[in-house]
């Protein structure tokens, strides 16, 4: 690395010290990753970039999943790739998804000193100080009287995410009209949430790949049966089972197009896999 001193790999052993304890003194970001995984090692050199940019600014930790993948997920990172960014000994904001530059320039921004708040909004506030009950409390508040901004509602998921009430993140998001899923990752988050639900819920692997020898033309078992691989980061395996959705007259074809959308935003344009399964996903949610 150009710059060790604002970059390091981590692991279980040093996690506490190099990304809990650094954060008293500045924002930390956490990159999980795999060295196998396309969309990680694009988006690796855009971060790095932006940690050379600020300065030492923020510490940048690089967390490798293949490595350490028991430990990622403990913590509850079940795709990659996941930034994750840490304050004040505090898990303040996670991004799954590898989106531009300038997206995490403005997200690390958030957190940096001697950056001038963006907004006066109580809820900002709170969240930023980790009262997570009054932050939800405030931004359901705040979504009420301004309903078209549907940035409010995301950021009382991602709070609702931090206190792990992924059930109830969902059900703010899904209460957003269509258009705001035009925004990336308000679609990226519910996508995430729909399929740690669908998982959470479904019977194993076993059983529902025996479910679906008896019965190929069950959705219901084919859809959770996508979703137990997606957590098992086998995407190849979870697009075969949504397209196999897609391509039928099922009332599920548009939630498995959505889904297979949602996997080609993670995995990115040039992955083999999109190229493969795109034919499939005709059209975006």
């Amino acid at each position: 690395m150009n710059t060790p001193q604002y970059i390091h790999d981590i692991n279980p052993v040093n996690f506490n010290s190099m990304v809990l304890d650094n954060s008293k003194r500045g924002p930390v970001m956490v990159f999980y990753w795999s060295p196998n995984a396309g969309p990680c090692m694009r988006l690796l050199p855009h971060l790095v970039k932006l940690c050379d940019d600020f300065g030492g600014r923020f510490l940048l930790t690089l967390m490798n999943t293949d490595t350490h993948r028991d430990f990622a997920r403990q913590q509850g990172v079940i795709s990659i790739p996941t930034v994750r960014i840490y304050h004040r000994e505090k898990l303040a904001e996670t991004v799954h998804g590898a989106y531009s530059e300038q997206f995490f320039r403005n997200t690390i921004d958030k957190y940096l000193p001697r950056v001038a708040q963006r907004g006066g909004l109580q809820a900002a506030k709170a969240y930023q100080k980790r009262a997570l009950d009054e932050s939800v409390v405030i931004m359901d508040h705040a979504a009420k009287t301004a309903p078209d901004d549907h940035r409010i509602r995301l950021n009382q998921a991602k709070v609702l995410v931090q206190q792990g009430n992924h059930a109830q993140a969902l059900e703010v998001l899904e209460k957003l009209p269509r258009a705001a899923f035009k925004d990336p990752e308000i679609d990226l988050l519910a996508a995430h949430l729909r399929f740690i639900q669908i998982a959470h819920q479904a019977p194993s692997i076993d059983t529902l790949k025996q479910a679906l020898e008896v019965n190929p033309n069950d959705p219901h078992s084919r859809y959770q049966l996508s979703a137990c691989l997606l957590m098992q980061d086998d995407y190849a395996g979870a697009l075969e089972q949504l397209s196999e959705i897609a391509e039928s007259e099922s009332p599920l074809k548009e939630q498995a197009r959505r889904g297979m959308f949602s996997i080609f935003a993670l995995l990115g344009p040039d992955h083999e896999l999109c190229r493969r399964f795109k034919s499939v996903q005709h059209t975006t949610p």
